[in-house]
């Protein structure tokens, strides 16, 4: 973010309600076999999925 001049002004972690999406994925029709090491994933706290809010300076 740094080299494009960005500055983080606020860190959200949603990673707990990713982990429903990919519940539900898992049972789904299109699921493509991923759903299980992304779960994994999320629950051990190895992925994290954020939304960052950042300031052009």
């Amino acid at each position: 973010m740094t080299a494009n001049n960005l500055v983080p002004i606020s860190v959200v972690d949603l990673t707990a309600e990713t982990i429903p999406y990919w519940e539900l994925r898992a049972k789904s029709s299109v699921a493509t076999g991923i759903e299980g090491p992304f779960l994994t994933a999320y629950r051990e706290g190895s992925f994290h999925y954020l939304l960052i809010a950042a300031d052009r300076i």
